[in-house]
């Protein structure tokens, strides 16, 4: 059954509940439970769940049920709201959020968001235009996304003798390419060499060359409210042909077709077959990571972030993941609770516990200073939100940060760089069968059994076929 579908049922078994709901006021009697349901956020085990929990009701004051789903939770999710069960905040994607939003299964938080001293005082009103649905806020955030940027192996192009700073365009990257594999091939003896890997299943990620032409990935709105998808615009035509020189030239991973993420990631941080990839900013760091502790950084792994190529705007386009959030349901009994907690995972105190974890247990407090206890390192400064939304957050409190991460982050705050969710037509994209339907037509371009531009548009067609496109 369709995901469509599937959420139209969670409507109409929610519709008796939510309309009971809209007719009543939240009592005043005191709170004695208020149920969160939770995918990454929260403890690692069972155990550090409830110290979490804990934690969360000393920073709150509410007595506070979270339940952590450790696997399947979309399906969890659906499975809960379906069978009428009640939560007073519950966590969702971007995407969830545009579909439950469309059925009233969540509430609309504009008022209580924009009203809000901790929102105005914490969140950038840039980030809440990302999530805005027609105008409008139906959750509040767990984390500050990051984004995919390129990455390049320097301990590789400085042994091949690359100035980094030099590669401003499509052609600039191309050479380097080349260049890596004429001296991998020749001199190290590690042939075939791809140089490149990007995954192509879900089309994931182009965003830093189409950069190059100032198109980003999705659907969006013209100015007279028609659905249009820009990587099949005529404009996108030089991107699509340069990758799929990329490929005929061997300079593409064969792979980047059938294999996963994590095939891309072994290949970057192993240092086995290849220089560059398009991945999270976050991996940049744990790329380094890995290989300082299998002893090869930076000698032979020293990953850095680079942000692409400058478009006709001069501004580097990249793209942020699509955001994770809190969103209260629509037959919620504490939602002026609900939204404490919220606000709370805005504030730096929030923060530090979804990073840093729970004092006691993940670090302790010396002279004012985090010190990480051995459990805390193992839980990689991460209870749901690596980077917390907080403007005043200071990353430099949990200490020393994996290499090169804080500088791949960094990037998405420069002046010249320009951050965006792809674009999901307030939320009406089918993702799914966007991403099929893209990977399907270019894939061919890409390899070789279509031209180009054929395949521009015979993507343009079938998107247009499903609806997916004006």
């Amino acid at each position: 059954m369709k995901r469509s579908i599937v959420f139209l049922l969670v409507l109409a078994l929610l519709a008796p509940v939510m309309l009971f709901a809209a007719g009543s006021s939240e009592q005043k009697t005191p709170v004695q439970e208020i149920r969160v349901l939770s995918s990454v956020t929260g403890g690692k085990d069972e155990a550090e769940n409830k110290l979490f929990e804990e934690a969360l009701e000393k920073a709150t004051g509410l007595s506070i049920t979270l339940e952590k789903v450790p696997s399947g939770y979309d399906q969890v999710l659906l499975q809960k709201l379906g069978a009428g069960e009640q939560y007073d905040l519950i966590y969702l994607n971007q995407f969830q959020m545009y579909t439950f939003a469309s059925q009233g299964a969540i509430a609309d938080l504009t008022d209580r968001i924009e009203t809000s001293a901790v929102y105005r005082d914490n969140v950038s009103p840039d980030e809440l235009d990302k999530i805005r649905m027609n105008g409008k806020l139906y959750a509040g955030f767990n984390k500050l996304e990051v984004f995919p940027l390129v990455n390049v192996n320097k301990a590789i192009t400085d042994k091949v003798g690359i100035d980094l700073s030099k590669l401003n365009t499509l052609d600039d990257y191309y050479n380097m390419l080349k260049q890596v594999k004429q001296y991998m091939e020749t001199v190290e003896g590690r042939k075939p060499y791809y140089p490149f890997f990007v995954y192509m299943t879900d089309v994931w990620d182009l965003q830093p060359w189409f950069s190059s032409v100032g198109l980003r990935r999705g659907v969006f709105f013209d100015a007279n409210g028609k659905k249009y998808a820009p990587y099949v615009d005529d404009a996108a035509l030089p991107v699509w042909q340069w990758l799929r020189k990329l490929y005929a030239e061997g300079l593409m991973d064969p792979a980047s077709f059938t294999g996963k993420t994590g095939d891309m990631r072994n290949k970057m941080w192993q240092s086995q077959d290849i220089v560059m990839d398009s991945d999270w900013a976050a991996w940049t760091g744990l790329y380094n990571n890995n290989a300082k502790v299998a002893g090869t950084y930076p000698d032979k792994v020293d990953v850095v972030g680079l942000p692409g190529i400058k478009g006709p705007d001069g501004v580097y386009m990249l793209e942020q993941g699509g955001a994770s959030l809190w969103a209260i349901p629509s037959n919620a009994k504490h939602p002026d609770a609900a939204f404490s907690i919220i606000e709370y995972f805005a504030t730096p105190e929030g923060g530090r516990l979804l990073s840093a974890g729970i004092e006691g247990t993940d670090y302790v407090v010396k002279d004012g200073k985090l010190e990480f206890t051995e459990t805390g390192l193992a839980h990689g400064k991460d209870h749901g939100a690596p980077f917390p939304i907080s403007t005043k957050f200071d990353l430099n409190t949990l200490g020393t940060m994996n290499p090169g991460v804080r500088e791949s982050v960094a990037i998405g705050k420069r002046a010249d760089v320009v951050v965006a969710p792809m674009g999901y037509a307030d939320g009406q994209l089918d993702a799914r069968q966007y991403y099929d339907i893209m990977s399907k037509w270019m894939s061919d371009c890409i390899m070789g059994k279509v031209q180009a531009a054929d395949a521009i548009k015979g993507a343009a067609a079938e998107l247009r076929s499903k609806g997916i496109i004006d």
